[in-house]
């Protein structure tokens, strides 16, 4: 007599495909959330191309500073990268991020291109609030109000994790 043999889709297996699509969400929900936040501070639109890349590119924090670069703004993430609470941030330049091992090139380079308005990819040296170094992928974008006039900027921050 031949056993019959029978599958059966394993819970775990499923979980794990859950678990998959609700982390996608999750991010997905953030993400909206940061949107919604960004548009209620700025009192208008955000330009089509800055939604986008918040939308569908990876960030852990984003950071919204006025043209003088104080901070007016940031989102959960922040928290959860540097350390530092939101109203620890606001009103402060992300500068105080930096210390001693962080590039002066790279800092200069920052001041520069922002300065003329331009934007700024590249990754610096940060310090966590207990005052552990990490790689910060930073991606600063100016933002114009409808008169073509800089109302703040915008910074999209991915940790760079050792490989």
């Amino acid at each position: 007599m031949k056993e019959e043999v029978k599958s059966y889709i394993s819970p775990l297996v499923s979980f794990d495909i859950y678990l998959e699509n609700y982390h996608k969400l999750l991010k997905l929900l953030r993400k909206e959330a940061d949107v919604k936040q960004l548009k209620s501070i700025l009192k208008s639109d955000i330009a089509t191309h800055v939604q986008d890349l918040i939308l569908h590119e990876t960030y852990d924090a984003l950071v919204l500073t006025r043209p003088d670069q104080h901070i007016v703004w940031v989102n959960e993430g922040f928290q959860e990268m540097t350390g530092y609470s939101k109203s620890f941030a606001i009103g402060k330049r992300p500068s105080f991020l930096q210390g001693p091992l962080t590039s002066k090139n790279s800092k200069q380079e920052i001041r520069e291109l922002l300065r003329a308005e331009h934007t700024f990819t590249g990754s610096i040296l940060n310090y966590r609030k207990n005052g552990e170094i990490y790689t910060c992928q930073i991606k600063i974008i100016p933002l114009y109000d409808s008169k073509k006039e800089l109302t703040h900027f915008i910074a999209m921050e991915k940790e760079l994790l050792a490989a």
